[in-house]
């Protein structure tokens, strides 16, 4: 793997990072909101179990007053036989209303405080049912808030697993993040020497180069003092030339000339032995001649 390689590999793994703590810090802000919601639920809770308390007293205490009016009214029903019918006909307390004029046309004013209770126990008991309901109502909703609390504690619990299992993945990757910078840096400080041995190289071949430039450019200052050189000899050569042609042009012509006169002369001594060989013939004669001549004086 290459610097860039490792870079990018790198940079794709601090991505993943990023994302995986920004996701391990919205799960952590989502557990803060459930665990807040929680915290609200059991205050709830509290708050209704409280108030469950105080209706669980307050019925107790309604119906302590309720068993102290049962027995004013048994009481009073063995003072009045119409009373004990109107008792009798509901076991759990609940009496029926009946006009003031029809319960004193058979009382009178003796049970007009019987009456009284009697109205007032038949409202108290009206009031136990709604608040039995209420308490019911209470119960039910304790029992729903119980369910949503189970629910958000899986709910904690499966965040709190997927926390950690975030945390380990993200502890893997600082590791493996931690492995890849090492490595980077090992391979910075290789690229950084290669970099500088290639760079010294470079400064002595940049140098190897200008000398040889130097020397190249020399070469060329010679090469182009020869070529003029050369072109000098060469001018000399055809002035050398042209001087030798004329000179052998010249000779050339002295030559013939030369060789021309060389005949006429090489005839004019053919000629002349010719003579002399005649003149010597004559000579002869005439001297033979002239012994003859002699011999005969």
């Amino acid at each position: 793997m290459n610097a860039e390689g490792l870079k990018e590999a790198i940079k794709e793994a601090l991505n993943e990072n990023s994302e995986l703590q920004e996701s391990l810090k919205h799960l952590l802000q989502e557990a803060k909101v459930w665990k807040g919601k929680v915290s609200d639920l059991k205050k709830q809770k509290i708050i209704f179990e409280d108030s469950i308390v105080q209706a669980e007293q307050v019925l107790h205490d309604k119906e302590n007053h309720i068993k102290s009016l049962t027995e004013r009214l048994l009481k009073m029903k063995d003072q009045d036989p119409v009373l004990g019918e109107d008792l009798s006909d509901d076991g759990n307390l609940e009496l029926e209303m009946k006009s003031e004029s029809e319960i004193g046309a058979h009382s009178g004013n003796q049970l007009k405080g019987g009456s009284k209770e009697l109205v007032y126990a038949a409202e108290l008991n009206a009031s136990l049912k709604t608040l039995g309901g209420e308490i019911n109502q209470i119960y039910t909703f304790l029992s729903e808030v119980d369910e949503t609390k189970e629910d958000l504690t899986e709910r904690i619990k499966n965040l709190q697993t997927e926390q950690e299992s975030l945390r380990s993945e993200n502890a893997q990757f600082e590791n493996e993040n931690q492995k890849l910078r090492q490595k980077l840096k090992v391979m910075t400080e290789q690229y950084q020497e290669n970099a500088t041995k290639l760079h010294r190289k470079l400064i002595v071949e940049e140098k190897c180069r200008l000398e040889e430039e130097e020397r190249l450019c020399k070469v060329d200052k010679r090469i182009s003092l020869t070529a003029k050189q050369l072109e000098t000899y060469r001018k000399q050569a055809e002035d050398l030339e042209k001087e030798l042609d004329t000179t052998i042009h010249y000779y050339q012509r002295h030559s013939i000339s030369f060789e021309k006169k060389a005949r006429d002369n090489a005839l004019a001594a053919w000629r002349a032995e010719k003579n002399l060989k005649y003149l010597k013939l004559i000579n002869v004669h005439n001297r033979q001649y002239f012994l003859s001549l002699t011999a005969f004086s």
